[in-house]
C-alpha cells in the first residue's frame, strides 16, 4: 500500500540508506525572518506586481532551465511528481502518494483530474516522457548527471513506476523541484521546437504564461482548471524588470509593486523603515565562488593558487558587505545540511601576505596577472566593491587582478562552457543536493572543468553514492576541505542570497529557501 510521507530533509537524511533519500533544505537557519501575515480569509481575484532584478537568461524550457531568473517563472509554470513547501518539506506533487518498493525502485500514484493550460489530461505517458526526456543528452539538461533513472514504467493507468539503476539518496530531492522534475505534456512538447519550448510553456502550474514582453515585463494568468483549488487565489502576477535596487525599493513605497528582492543587504535598515511593508532578511545559504583554471596559465600552479588565497583578507571583505551578511565558506555554503563554515584556524583561510610572497617565490614568480571574468550587473554591486578592495589586497604581494565585468547573461554560459582564462565568479543558490555544487564545477568530462584529478573524483563519486548519511556528510567535508586545500576554487566569503521585502497588503505569502517564490499560489491581496 502506498502512503503519502513528508519530511524535512534533515529528517530524512538521518534515515540514511533505510528507507529514504535526502530532500532540499529543513530551513537550518532558514527561511526569512518575517513571515507574511495568513490571518483573514483569503480574497480571489487581483493582480500582484513583482519587481525584478533580471529576466530569464534561458527561457521557460524547465529541464533546461538552470539560472536562477529562469528558475523564479518556470516555478509558477511546471510541477513535479513531489514538491517543497516553504520551511523544505517535501509534499506530495502531481503524484498525491508514493512509496519505495525497494532500494532501486520508487511507484508513484498520479492525481486524478489534473490538466495541463491547454486543457489536456495529466497521463502516466506524460510522467514517462518527461523523466526519459531528462535522461535523454539531447536534451542538454544540466540536470541528467544528477538522475540514476534506469527505467519508467506506467504499473497501471494512474501509476508509474522509477527503477534506478543504483540507489540515489537524492532523488526525491531532484523530484520535487518544478525545474530538475518538470512533467511537461508528450504531445505539446514533441510538437515544438526547441526554441519555441523556451519562449511558451504548458505546464500544471497555478499560473500560465499571458505575455512576455522582453526588457519590459512577463504576465501571467491565474490556471483556473488548476488542480489544487480555490488556489491560486491571484488572476494575475506581473513580473517587472527594474534592474536598480534603489527604484525598486521606491516602486515598493508607491506600491507599484507588492513585492520585490534585492541583492544589496545593506538596505535591510532602510527597507525596515518603510511604513506599509514587511522584510525579509534573507538567509545565509550563498558561497560566492572564485573559480581556477588549473589546466593552463600561472594558476596551473599550486603556489600560485595558494599565494593567491592566502593574499586576500576575507574579514575585511566580508565587512566592506554589512547587515551581518556574510561570513566564510567553502564550496558547498555554510548552511546547507552538508556544509560547514572554515573558521581563520583553517591554513587556507588565514590572511598570511608574507607567505604569500614567499609562495610566488617559490613559483619563480615575483609578478602575476590573472584575469578574473565576474558579473557587472548592478545586483552585483556589492560584490564588486568586495573584488575591487580584493585587488587591492593582491596588489601588496604582486599579484596584478584584471576584473574581466561582463553582463550575468554571459557568464552561465561562460561557466558551462569553460570559456575563460584564469578565473570565474559566480554565486550558488542552495542546491537540492550536495553532489550539483560540485558537479557544476569539476564533473569529470564536462567542458566547465578546470582541473584533472582522479582523487577528486574518486571522492566525488563516494559521496553522491553513500547511503549512510554520517558517512555522506563526512565525504562532504572531506571534499570542500582538499578543494580549499588544492585551492581550485576559492570563496573569499559566503552570503545571503538575497532579501525580500512586500507590502502589508500581501497575505499568504511565505519566502523559501530557494528564494524561488515555489508557494506563490497561496498569496492574496487586500485593497
Amino acid at each position: 500500500m502506498m502512503t503519502n510521507h513528508t519530511f524535512t530533509r534533515r529528517g530524512a537524511l538521518a534515515l540514511g540508506g533505510s528507507t529514504f533519500a535526502g530532500l532540499f533544505l529543513a530551513a537550518c537557519g532558514g527561511t526569512a525572518t518575517t513571515a507574511g501575515s495568513t490571518s483573514g480569509k483569503p480574497v480571489a481575484g487581483g493582480t500582484l506586481t513583482i519587481g525584478l532584478d533580471g529576466e530569464p537568461t534561458v527561457g521557460f524550457d524547465p529541464q533546461v532551465a538552470q539560472a536562477f531568473f529562469d528558475q523564479q517563472i518556470v516555478a509558477q509554470f511546471y510541477e513535479g511528481l513531489l514538491s517543497l513547501d516553504s520551511k523544505g518539506q517535501i509534499k506530495p506533487g502531481l503524484a498525491k502518494s508514493y512509496q519505495q518498493v525497494d532500494a532501486t525502485t520508487h511507484r508513484f500514484a498520479l492525481r486524478d483530474g489534473v490538466t495541463f493550460h491547454d486543457g489536456t489530461k495529466l497521463t502516466t505517458d506524460d510522467v514517462i516522457f518527461s523523466l526519459e526526456r531528462l535522461m535523454d543528452p539531447a536534451i542538454k539538461s544540466p540536470y541528467t548527471q544528477q538522475y540514476r533513472i534506469k527505467t519508467v514504467t506506467a504499473v497501471d493507468a494512474s501509476t508509474v513506476e522509477v527503477k534506478l539503476s543504483a540507489p540515489q539518496p537524492s532523488l526525491y530531492n531532484f523530484l520535487a523541484r518544478p525545474w530538475s522534475g518538470a512533467i511537461m505534456s508528450k504531445k505539446w512538447t514533441t510538437s515544438r521546437s526547441g526554441n519555441q519550448l523556451k519562449q511558451t510553456e504548458n505546464g500544471t502550474g497555478p499560473f500560465s504564461l499571458k505575455k512576455w514582453s522582453k526588457g519590459i515585463s512577463i504576465t501571467l494568468s491565474g490556471y483556473k482548471g488548476y488542480w489544487d483549488k480555490p488556489k491560486p487565489y491571484l488572476d494575475t502576477v506581473i513580473y517587472r524588470l527594474i534592474p536598480d535596487e534603489t527604484s525598486r525599493v521606491a516602486s515598493l513605497r508607491s506600491n507599484s509593486v507588492q513585492l520585490l528582492s534585492f541583492r544589496d543587504l545593506r538596505m535591510v535598515s532602510d527597507v525596515k523603515s518603510t511604513s506599509g511593508v514587511t522584510e525579509a532578511n534573507g538567509p545565509l545559504v550563498s558561497s560566492v565562488w572564485l573559480n581556477m583554471n588549473t589546466l593552463s596559465g600561472p594558476l596551473a600552479d599550486k603556489r600560485v593558487r595558494q599565494a593567491f588565497n592566502l593574499a586576500i583578507d576575507r574579514e575585511t571583505l566580508i565587512k566592506t558587505l554589512g547587515s551581518g551578511s556574510a561570513s566564510f565558506g567553502y564550496v558547498i555554503p555554510p548552511q546547507d545540511p552538508y556544509g560547514t563554515t572554515p573558521t581563520t584556524s583553517d591554513p587556507m583561510y588565514q590572511h598570511n601576505q608574507a607567505k604569500a610572497v614567499a609562495l610566488l617565490k617559490a613559483a619563480g614568480k615575483s609578478e602575476v596577472g590573472i584575469e578574473l571574468t565576474a558579473p557587472s550587473d548592478s545586483a552585483y554591486g556589492p560584490d564588486i566593491s568586495a573584488l575591487e578592495l580584493m585587488k587591492a589586497q593582491l596588489s601588496k604581494v604582486g599579484i596584478t587582478l584584471d576584473l574581466k565585468l561582463v553582463p550575468f547573461a554571459s557568464v552561465v554560459p561562460k561557466v558551462l562552457g569553460g570559456d575563460y582564462t584564469d578565473m570565474i565568479m559566480l554565486t550558488s543558490v542552495l542546491n537540492a543536493d550536495p553532489s550539483q555544487y560540485l558537479d557544476l564545477w569539476f564533473a569529470k568530462g564536462s567542458p566547465a572543468t578546470k582541473v584533472k584529478d582522479q582523487h577528486l573524483w574518486d571522492l566525488m563519486a563516494a559521496a553522491k553514492s553513500e547511503q549512510d548519511n554520517a558517512k555522506r556528510v563526512t565525504l562532504y567535508h572531506q571534499l570542500a576541505q582538499y578543494i580549499a586545500d588544492e585551492a581550485y576554487l576559492l570563496v573569499p566569503y559566503a552570503k545571503a542570497v538575497r532579501g525580500e521585502a512586500w507590502s502589508d497588503r500581501l497575505h499568504g505569502y511565505q519566502p523559501d529557501a530557494t528564494a524561488t517564490r515555489l508557494n506563490l499560489k497561496n498569496a492574496w491581496l487586500t485593497s
